[in-house]
């Protein structure tokens, strides 16, 4: 109120951040807002492009600080973005399309053994569980783990299931923590050298799904099966 007494109210210092910032806490009178940037992966300056204050009626959930979602935010939208992963399309995994894919497009991969599919989410959340829809248009069975990471530096392991023969829906479900990055690594493809993955959401959302294994696969041609694909194909 007087610019000498300051209550930091948000404190992101030690995750990355990027685009549109929602930033949620308790209401409070106030008449100055201050906001320092601490680190910056490109230079030794902060930007800003908009700044919007209001106050809101709608609930929301903190724990440590961190805004606990129940719509998925891994969403162009929300300014979720693929960072790692080989697609025809940049935001494939993201768009919320589970129907239209096929041999050729709709999917996002990478080469079992070397990298992996990564996501960044705009901001830091309090994690809990993720979705998955891996490619299903033959009978073919993938083997995965996930991670995340607020930094890039420290992952932690959340799902192994590299022993596991797993098709079409996976529900991932882990103890609740900060996440800004997941990363989504195939170990294993009954068909080929490449893991494929259609969508992803997070937190995982059943409003409006079907059952895993009731979900629809997409349509593709069957014809090409038997040709040589490229590594990147199916």
């Amino acid at each position: 109120m007087d610019e000498l007494d300051w209550i930091r109210v948000i404190d992101h210092s030690q995750y990355l951040c990027r685009s549109w910032q929602k930033l949620y806490f308790p209401a409070r009178v106030c008449r100055y807002i201050r906001i320092v940037g601490t680190h910056n992966t490109v230079n030794k300056i902060f930007h800003i492009v908009a700044f919007e204050c209001m106050f809101t009626n709608k609930t929301f959930t903190l724990e440590k600080g961190l805004i606990v979602p129940t719509e998925n935010v891994a969403t162009i939208s929300d300014c979720a973005s693929v960072i790692e992963g080989v697609s025809r399309s940049r935001n494939a995994l993201l768009n919320g399309d589970t129907k239209n894919y096929d041999w050729d497009s709709g999917y996002t991969c990478h080469q079992l053994g070397s990298g992996a599919i990564m996501v960044q989410l705009a901001q830091p959340y309090m994690i809990g569980s993720i979705r998955l829809l891996l490619w299903d248009c033959d009978d073919r069975s993938y083997s995965y783990y996930v991670e995340v990471s607020t930094n890039q530096q420290q992952w932690t392991m959340v799902a192994d299931r590299t022993k596991v023969s797993c098709k079409s829906w996976q529900s991932v479900t882990f103890e609740r923590q900060p996440a800004t990055f997941i990363r989504i690594v195939g170990t294993h493809n009954t068909a080929n050298e490449v893991f494929h993955c259609v969508h992803f959401e997070c937190p995982e959302q059943q409003s409006g799904q079907k059952e895993e294994n009731g979900e629809d696969p997409g349509t593709g041609d069957t014809s090409l099966a038997g040709q040589q694909l490229s590594p990147h194909a199916l």
